[in-house]
């Protein structure tokens, strides 16, 4: 099931997609929902829950690919200076630059459902 669309992308990205750019966004957002699938492999039970909901994984899904089309060697930073030529690239430690979208910590935190338990908590004497 498509999770994401181009259209989605386009929505979020505020812009219309060049053909080129329609081929390249369909084939990452299957990757993208590939990725989800296997580290996620019962996503779809989750969604008949509604944790996470379709509009956040369209969202999710959206973001990394608009994140990466807009910076797509994946760099940190870059420095261009004229006279006397320099330049600096930072790449960003996460990630492969030159690689397809990826999803940050933050976007599989908002996939996976949250822990209800206690594990690591301490809860003062006497509280229920």
């Amino acid at each position: 099931m498509a999770y994401a669309t181009v259209a989605d992308v386009e929505g979020r990205y505020g812009r219309s997609l060049t053909a080129p750019e329609t081929g390249q966004v369909t084939l990452w957002i299957g990757d993208l929902e590939a990725e989800i699938l296997e580290r996620i492999p019962n996503i779809t039970d989750l969604i008949v829950l509604g944790r996470p909901t379709v509009a956040t994984l369209s969202r999710v899904i959206s973001t990394a690919i608009i994140r990466h089309l807009d910076n797509p060697r994946g760099l940190k930073s870059r420095t261009v200076a004229i006279d006397d030529y320099s330049t600096t690239e930072m790449p960003w430690v996460q990630g492969t630059p030159g690689g397809g979208p990826e999803l940050s910590d933050e976007e599989w935190s908002k996939l996976l459902p949250g822990s209800t338990g206690d594990a690591f908590s301490i809860r003062p004497w006497g509280s229920p």
